[in-house]
């Protein structure tokens, strides 16, 4: 009594990968612990069931009896590029493993240029807001444009202007040392007391510093640098002026008045006769071109020609305390009427805060550029006031409030002010601005105010998970140009641990391949069991043995193996998968075989060789691009074998690479590949194929006469005394004879000597197994040839099952001098 397990690669291919005939009376997960070494039991199954057409839900895998034929079939879920890969059903999983490991994307040298992060942009370098943008993950030690959490906004205190910056420096934690932050190129040391900054590790507080605030700006009222603004002008009539039209006699608190009635000739004195009083009871009036009583008034009461005045105080309403005028008889001084009331002289209205958001606080920003203040006759500044006239009201409804403000002093510095106005409640307002006080012609006269900026406070983070943010209020000096607002950068090392001595090492700032290799993995949910780490640690002292470092930022999108192949290129190395493990293999000089593939047990046509012969038009060189951390701008350098002109280059992009030597090799390795892999091999085995893994060094063989010749062992006397299953022939000079052990790997090579017949040799050392040959299995086989030409050395390049009896494979010849310049120095 059985049941039949089908196993599906995926729910795009009809034909089972897999099948298996299983033992009744057993749940599915009983037969999977028993026979999938990998497997668990998962949150999110890599697979789905379908029992007798109909769906096993994952609770029943654990209380569903298997009956006699029933059939159940397993599909692997696509979960994403990452899970799909590591799916393990079975022994799919070498098949989905070598598979996956061949659809690995090209590296970053192999493609076209990427939509690049601005800091590899010269023309485009600054800080910049990423509206629903990827935080940038930083590897290593680079240059960081942080990216805006909040708008910039500008802030005046006590006639200085700050700017205050609330940026991203990536994802992370960094070590930042604060003489290597920058405003352009200098450093911020070099403003000692104009900038305050504080950076904040991921998930720290950042509302103790007042950058955090989220604060919108009105487009409408000035730039978002503050670089312009709304003047504001009083709008007045005259009711005189200094020629003569009005005379006004001043006494007490009231003013007479008098109107030219005949203007004198032949030097006959002009003739004022008392008129009415020009304006009505509580006007805002001016006076100005008195000696002693300009300044700003209400008319209390009028009586005919004279009217009773109250002095406006500079910070409330009319003054009660004010008594009388200074006596001043036929002023010739103008009086004019200020401007209230009226909508038109207001600027605005405004709205504070975007569509859909609500605040309960507002920033008014004004600048005076000449400063405020009365020239005396005596060239002394003397106090001016101005009033404004603030009104702010709640879009969805409600009257408008008015708030008063006045600007007071005795100087032609400029000056400015921030006024923040703070509401009971959460509203969207809208905001307008009169000038009260009335605008006054005049050279000795500075009060001119503009508008410059309105801003908001909306939702405000206190803190960034994962993200390392920096704060940054700035002083507005000379020294300090309007680059600062976009300008702003820094130097980071990553901070993260690092598996060494078969553990993972308190996290440190390292520059290393390996621990942003594994970071990636880790951060995208996988755990150390889908790392190999074995290797990854063997390569991590190569690495750090030759000063192998990647430093770069990545701010694009990506797929997890194409961010894999980029940090492992720079230390000639790429991802694989094997057996659910991301494992990086390196391109490197190999001494020790691993498998051998010969015309026995090889499928249909053998071994196909094919060469690319040099062309006329092919590249002389390499050029490679990459980013130097002397200049941090993109530099290149030029690789060339002793035979190249350099007339025709590759271009490559070394992505990563921070110096220029490191470049220049990585160049020279891409450029000797070039020149010394030119052959390709291609062949078809059964399952032999899948014991080899992504540049396994093996030994390949064909039966073209003059190279290797391959057969079978026959007998073996001994561990030194070997027969084999056809004659052997000899030529001069040194002869390599190797062996196929039972698991596929090479056994030698070993060399030989000639025994008592032509189908006998004498090994110069003792075999390292001991042959099966009493039919049991499969005998082994064996290469045999000279030196030069007993195998071809290769590396895999591709393994590809084909059904369930066929793997193809591709590979490419192994030449040592592809590796001469990788711990060599670029040409002086």
């Amino acid at each position: 009594m059985t049941a039949k397990v089908l196993i599906y690669p995926s729910k795009f291919d009809n034909s089972p990968a897999e099948v298996f005939d299983i033992e009744v009376g057993q749940t599915l997960n009983e037969w999977l612990f028993k026979n999938v070494p990998a497997y668990f039991i998962s949150d999110t199954p890599l697979f789905s069931v379908i029992l007798n057409d109909s769906f096993l839900n994952m609770e029943q895998w654990d209380t569903w009896v298997i009956q006699n034929n029933d059939v159940l079939k397993l599909t692997v879920e696509a979960k994403g590029p990452a899970e799909w890969a590591l799916a393990i059903v079975a022994v799919i999983a070498i098949a989905i493993s070598i598979y996956a490991m061949n659809q690995i994307p090209d590296s970053y040298n192999k493609t076209n240029t990427p939509t690049a992060s601005s800091i590899y942009n010269v023309n485009a370098q600054g800080n910049q807001p990423r509206l629903m943008g990827i935080i940038p993950e930083i590897a290593g030690r680079h240059k960081i444009f942080p990216d805006y959490l909040n708008m910039p906004r500008r802030e005046y205190i006590d006639n200085e202007q700050f700017l205050y910056l609330m940026l991203a420096v990536g994802v992370g934690e960094y070590e930042i040392n604060y003489d290597e932050i920058y405003i352009s190129d200098t450093p911020v040391s070099g403003y000692e007391g104009d900038i305050d900054l504080q950076i904040f590790g991921p998930g720290e507080n950042v509302s103790i510093h007042e950058a955090h605030r989220n604060v919108y700006t009105s487009d409408e009222v000035g730039s978002t640098a503050g670089t312009s603004g709304i003047e504001l002008r009083g709008r007045l009539w005259s009711a005189g002026d200094t020629d003569g039209g009005y005379r006004w006699n001043l006494s007490g608190n009231q003013v007479f008045t008098y109107r030219l009635d005949y203007r004198g000739q032949d030097g006959d004195p002009p003739r004022y006769m008392q008129m009415n009083f020009p304006f009505e009871e509580n006007d805002l009036v001016n006076f100005f071109g008195t000696e002693l009583n300009d300044g700003n008034y209400r008319v209390v009461s009028i009586n005919g020609y004279s009217a009773v005045f109250h002095r406006l105080n500079s910070s409330a309403g009319d003054d009660s305390t004010w008594s009388n005028f200074e006596s001043e008889s036929q002023v010739s001084a103008r009086l004019s009427k200020i401007g209230v009331g009226d909508s038109g002289m207001y600027n605005g209205p405004f709205y504070a805060c975007p569509e859909n958001e609500k605040t309960d606080k507002v920033w008014l920003d004004f600048f005076l550029p000449n400063g405020i203040g009365e020239l005396t006759d005596e060239g002394n500044f003397i106090n001016r006031t101005v009033q404004i006239r603030v009104a702010h009201r709640d879009l969805d409804g409600g009257e408008w409030k008015y708030i008063n403000h006045y600007f007071s002093g005795e100087t032609n510095d400029q000056l400015a002010e921030t006024l923040e106005i703070e509401f009971d409640t959460k509203i969207r307002p809208e905001v307008k601005i009169q000038r009260v006080t009335s605008e006054v012609d005049s050279t000795r006269i500075n009060d001119k105010i503009t508008w410059t900026g309105l801003k908001s406070e909306l939702e405000t983070a206190t803190s960034y998970p994962d993200v390392t943010t920096i704060a940054v209020k700035i002083r507005g000096t000379n020294a300090l140009a309007r680059s600062a607002e976009n300008k702003f950068n820094l130097i980071g090392t990553r901070i993260l641990p690092v598996y060494e001595n078969g553990a993972w090492q308190s996290p440190k700032p390292t520059t290393d391949i390996a621990p942003f290799f594994s970071y990636i993995i880790k951060d995208v949910g996988h755990s150390d069991d889908q790392i190999g780490l074995t290797e990854l640690e063997r390569l991590h002292n190569t690495w750090q043995s030759r000063d192998d470092t990647f430093s770069a930022v990545f701010d694009g999108e990506s797929t997890l193996f194409a961010s894999l192949k980029r940090v492992l290129a720079v230390g000639f190395s790429e991802p694989t998968l094997d057996y659910g493990q991301i494992i990086p293999v390196r391109d490197e000089p190999r001494v020790a075989w691993e498998y051998m593939y010969q015309p026995d047990n090889m499928l249909d046509k053998g071994l196909e060789r094919s060469t690319n012969l040099i062309s006329d038009d092919e590249n002389d060189g390499v050029e490679v691009e990459y980013f130097s951390d002397q200049t941090w701008t993109s530099e290149t350098v030029l690789c060339l074998l002793p035979e190249d002109e350099g007339i025709n280059p590759k271009k490559v992009r070394a992505y990563g690479i921070t110096d220029a030597t490191k470049a220049w090799q990585f160049g020279m390795r891409q450029r000797r590949v070039m020149r010394y892999r030119r052959t390709q091999y291609s062949f078809k085995t059964e399952m032999d194929a899948l014991n080899s893994r992504y540049l396994s060094y093996c030994a390949l063989a064909d039966d073209i006469p003059g190279y290797s010749q391959t057969g079978k062992l026959e007998r073996a006397a001994s561990t030194h005394y070997l027969t084999v299953d056809q004659p052997l022939e000899w030529g001069v000079g040194t002869h390599y004879f190797a062996l196929r052990k039972p698991n596929g790997t090479l056994s030698g090579p070993y060399i030989v000597t000639a025994g008592l017949d032509e189908y006998s040799v004498s090994t110069d050392r003792p075999i390292d197994f001991m042959p099966l040959l009493d039919g049991s299995q499969e005998p082994p086989l064996f290469m045999f040839g000279s030196a030069e030409r007993w195998c071809y050395p290769a590396l895999i390049t591709d393994i590809s099952p084909q059904g369930t009896e066929t793997v193809s494979v591709k590979a490419v010849n192994y030449d040592p001098r592809v590796y001469e310049d990788d711990n060599n120095n670029p040409p002086s």
